[in-house]
């Protein structure tokens, strides 16, 4: 795959489940992102974003809907030929864009790279301040008692 072309940012389509399996495939191993497989994603694929260079896959992110009031941007992931280029960030502001057309509501990531998220714009808040994530995903979690991630919401 070459490095250069333009990125394009497009929902995701049934097309492209497979190689957004193998995109997060590696960050879950390293227990980066929430493991997601093929049907969870084709299930979710409403929710996916893809980020294209010469119409291949290079880049995904996805959010989970907690209603009109609350969205987590989720699964976000550059192949690693193609970090470092803006690609992440592209994602997110296309999602941002996406998410905020007919509401307003409050966005928030859970990331080990929070320094990214706040190039962004995010500013960190504690994780009680999400109590819809907690209860859907960290209370399950094996790193519940000793978690990593810091919790970052985007300003209105």
């Amino acid at each position: 795959m070459q490095r250069s072309g333009t990125v394009t940012v497009r929902k995701a389509e049934d097309k492209d489940v497979e190689d957004i399996y193998l995109m997060l495939r590696p960050y879950w191993l390293k227990g980066l992102i929430l493991e997601r497989t093929q049907e969870d994603i084709r299930q979710a694929l409403i929710h996916f974003h893809v980020a294209l260079i010469n119409g291949s896959v290079v880049g995904v992110i996805s959010y989970h809907d907690y209603g009109k009031h609350l969205k987590e941007i989720r699964s976000l992931a550059v192949k690693e030929e193609f970090a470092k280029r803006g690609i992440g960030t592209r994602l997110v502001k296309s999602l941002v864009r996406h998410l905020r057309k007919t509401e307003k509501p409050k966005i928030f990531a859970l990331s080990y790279t929070p320094v990214f998220f706040e190039k962004n714009g995010f500013k960190i808040v504690n994780k009680e301040t999400l109590p819809e994530k907690i209860w859907k995903d960290c209370v399950n979690c094996k790193d519940v008692e000793h978690c990593g991630e810091t919790a970052l919401i985007l300003p209105q």
